[in-house]
């Protein structure tokens, strides 16, 4: 996963009737290198280091008779490595988010890591591969006094016309296929390309958060940083770097930073939040009301937060709760599978049998010609 946090009730990311505000001052201008003791050598592992196979792993898949075999054998052979039976250790394991080598020897990663791995050796076999962002319901993960708010990443592999792909859970439909680690919490649907630098990106909020929690504020520092110098579009690590200024009272610059990533990124809740909180903590309430209204606005027509409304009552057993707040979802799109999902679950813990029938057939009929979906199976759903 991504991470976003909150520290001490100030969200960081591991519009509605009022508008969001134009951008402030560049980010560049905003750094704080000697408050943090910066080091751009504390940032080791470079774009390379990330995507980098072991040695021994990457000779294997350049045999001549794999790379000279058919698109659908080296599909079959990727989905091998990760998803067969003399494989079956490789297991999915969040909070830590490790370089494509380190994950392969550890038979284990979160999110971000098992999707660089499976990208690595999906481009070693020559096959036409994306890294992707999907959207994911709006649910926290607290940890001691950080609570986290994730993204997820998954793989897709495109322009696929040939046969099916046998995968752990059966043979899957032609086309493209989405290669998953957390399918649970995952859309099945085509999400957002990143690029190597968003990627990489990602990785160090991941590892700067990781650091954060540890109250390792240089360390942390050097990583949003790096985060931010290899996509500056990517703006999570903007308002993450916000609760690192927070910290050590750079209060004006942790204000600058949120309107920035607010500015630069419609889906900023997170920023919205925690500029909210800020200001309200410096006596500034008329000021916080505005962007208050601007979230709950956004919140209001955003199926994901009613998704993640809904999870969460599940979980506390609140089933009737889960039931309105889902239905609420489902008022607001059209086709998406989740939303179906969990709410024919609601139903039939609420009671209502018959409604979660009806909301299987609905999810049934949506699923009729989807993206193949290669999932690596857990034994407990976790909490996005």
């Amino acid at each position: 996963m991504l991470k976003a946090l909150s520290i001490g009730g100030c969200f960081i990311v591991l519009a509605g009737c009022a508008a969001a505000p134009r951008a402030p001052l560049p980010a560049h201008l905003l750094w704080q290198d000697q408050a943090f003791d910066y080091d751009a050598a504390l940032v080791s592992v470079g774009k390379r280091d990330l995507f980098e196979l072991d040695a021994g792993l990457l000779s294997k898949l350049h045999d001549p008779r794999i790379q000279n075999s058919s698109a659908q054998y080296r599909l079959n052979h990727l989905v091998s490595l990760l998803f067969e039976p003399e494989t079956k250790d490789f297991s999915y394991s969040k909070n830590h988010s490790t370089i494509a080598a380190e994950t392969w020897r550890r038979k284990s990663g979160d999110c971000l890591s098992l999707t660089v791995l499976s990208y690595s050796l999906a481009k070693a076999l020559d096959m036409p591969v994306q890294m992707q962002e999907v959207r994911v319901p709006v649910v926290f993960d607290r940890r001691g006094s950080v609570e986290f708010l994730n993204r997820h990443v998954n793989l897709l592999i495109s322009g696929r016309s040939d046969g099916g792909l046998y995968v752990k859970d059966g043979l899957m439909r032609s086309g493209d296929v989405i290669i998953d680690f957390e399918p649970q919490v995952a859309s099945r649907r085509e999400g957002t390309a990143l690029s190597d630098d968003g990627i990489l990106a990602r990785f160090y909020n991941n590892v700067a958060a990781e650091y954060l929690a540890q109250g390792d504020l240089t360390l942390a520092y050097a990583h949003f940083k790096a985060a931010v110098l290899a996509d500056p579009g990517y703006s999570p690590s903007y308002s993450n770097l916000a609760q690192l200024y927070t910290r050590k009272g750079l209060l004006w610059s942790a204000e600058q930073l949120l309107l920035y990533a607010i500015a630069l990124n419609d889906d900023a809740d997170i920023a919205l939040r925690s500029l909210h909180q800020l200001l309200v903590s410096q006596g500034r309430e008329s000021e916080a009301l505005k962007y208050k209204e601007i979230l709950q606005a956004k919140q209001e027509k955003d199926p994901y937060y009613w998704l993640g409304v809904g999870l969460h009552h599940l979980q506390e057993g609140n089933y009737q709760r889960a039931v309105s707040a889902l239905e609420h979802a489902q008022d607001l799109t059209r086709g998406f599978q989740e939303v179906h999902r969990y709410l024919a679950i609601a139903y039939w813990r609420a009671g209502k049998p018959i409604q979660a029938k009806n909301q299987l057939s609905v999810l049934a009929s949506l699923m009729v010609g989807e993206l193949g979906f290669a999932a690596l199976g857990k034994e407990n759903q976790q909490t996005p």
